[in-house]
């Protein structure tokens, strides 16, 4: 999952004019839509409906009409479903970082599993030979990394620190998140404090926190440079939350002090550095689990090449290479290659080889594709992995396991591998983002040669 920053609060896709409201209507739900909303009929067109449940009678009224389908706000909840739940948190129905902590958690779960599922068998004709238990931990104060917004409004100038609204671009004043880690909480209330009597914090565009099981960083991205006075109140922040400062402008990074983060993955005994701007999973307890069943489905032997795709700072090279004969990790990111290859020092690991590339072009060609493997691992972006599948595809290794954080990205790569010969043998998802519509799942096909 490299480089898969989800946004915390990520702004509203684009979407056409919205037609003027209409009378109140009374609709009963069907399903969940992709991402989370209920769906409904209404006058023949699928009816989107943010905060309703499969199995509700809801009155709701639409707000904008589209060709093929329709978006409405819920009105009231006329007959709940018994999978309602209480939100957890009490800016959920303004916050937009959130989208289904009024569904039971389990039932969060089962939706997400089936909605892969169903996308599996519809657009890649696939059926898992065998479908895992869901990877799950818990479902609140799991974020240890998040992106915050700040902005001071203009006609009182009050400090906005938080989290977009739900369905704007306007920040929403947070004063506890739910889901983010408990070390993490005081953000907020800090940065708002230590900034209120300054005139104008306007080059502060957002904020970035990351904490490991060692260290942490907490980096603020400006317009422009900030003043020797703001600076040292930066400073005086992050002290106060115990976090590295960095300050981000344009393309550079730079710090007052020098500090380093790490976290471990125990049952490897391998421990990964990284600083503010690498790509971490969010869910530390989630990403263990995750490497762990990586692991147990390659079932990677001392005599095995392995490849790891889309390999960021080790996260699974490292692991595999702590049981195979031969890692090789390629990366888009020089800076997260040249980290990479640090924490395989570290971790004295001299197995593990690691390479920079641009995984969108060829590499048939390459230097660190000569050899052969025994054993593919992808963890590609949401946009998916294409082209890396499409010159995998006949390579002929026994197993290829496949992370995926988009399964419209993993239902579009996965015909080409099983056009060449591979079967989908075990599947599950991992319960990485509760309470919100992201889903990551795992897949291991096998070839049928093998």
């Amino acid at each position: 999952m490299s480089r898969k920053r989800i946004q915390f609060g990520a702004p509203p896709r684009a979407r056409k004019a919205p037609a003027a409201s209409q009378d109140p209507q009374t609709v009963d739900i069907e399903r969940l839509s992709h991402e989370g909303r209920g769906i409904a009929r209404c006058d023949g067109k699928a009816t989107f409906i943010a905060g309703a449940l499969p199995g509700e009678r809801v009155s709701m009224r639409i707000t904008r009409q589209h060709k093929r389908y329709n978006e409405a706000e819920l009105l009231e909840v006329l007959t709940p479903s018994p999978e309602r739940a209480k939100p957890i948190c009490p800016h959920y129905h303004q916050c937009g970082g959130c989208d289904l902590q009024h569904l039971q958690i389990e039932h969060q779960r089962q939706h997400k599993q089936q909605q892969v599922l169903d996308q599996l068998e519809r657009y890649a004709q696939a059926t898992p030979d065998t479908i895992a238990p869901a990877l799950t931990g818990p479902d609140q104060g799991y974020r240890r990394a998040a992106r915050i917004g700040i902005n001071q409004r203009q006609r009182d100038g009050e400090i906005l620190v938080g989290f977009r609204r739900r369905g704007s671009h306007k920040l929403l004043n947070i004063e506890h998140c739910a889901v983010l880690a408990p070390e993490l909480q005081p953000v907020f209330a800090v940065v708002r404090d230590a900034l209120a009597d300054v005139d104008d914090i306007r080059l502060l565009t957002h904020i970035d926190v990351s904490r490991g099981d060692t260290g942490g960083f907490i980096r603020f991205r400006c317009t422009r440079r900030p003043t020797e006075a703001l600076q040292e109140r930066l400073l005086q922040i992050s002290e106060r939350v115990q976090l590295a400062l960095v300050i981000a402008l344009n393309d550079d990074d730079w710090s007052p002090i020098q500090a380093q983060a790490s976290y471990r993955l125990p049952q490897s005994q391998v421990e990964l550095d990284f600083i503010a701007t690498d790509f971490i999973q969010v869910n530390a307890d989630i990403n263990r689990q995750m490497v762990q069943q990586a692991l147990d489905w390659l079932d990677p032997q001392p005599v095995d090449r392995v490849l790891d795709l889309f390999c960021g700072l080790g996260n699974f090279t490292l692991p595999l290479a702590r049981r195979a004969g031969q890692v090789i990790g390629v990366e888009g990111s020089a800076d997260m290659v040249t980290r990479a290859r640090q924490n395989a020092a570290r971790n004295q690991l001299d197995n593990a080889r690691f390479y920079r590339a641009d995984l969108s072009e060829s590499f048939k060609h390459a230097e660190w594709f000569r050899g052969g493997f025994d054993l593919i691992l992808l963890d590609p972006p949401r946009t998916g992995a294409r082209e890396a599948v499409q010159q995998l595809a006949e390579y002929g290794a026994r197993k290829v396991l496949y992370i995926s954080c988009s399964p419209s990205a993993l239902v579009a790569d996965l015909p080409l591998l099983i056009s060449a010969g591979y079967r989908v043998t075990r599947f599950g998802i991992m319960d990485m983002f509760p309470h919100t519509a992201h889903v990551e799942s795992m897949l291991l096909l096998e070839a049928d040669h093998a």
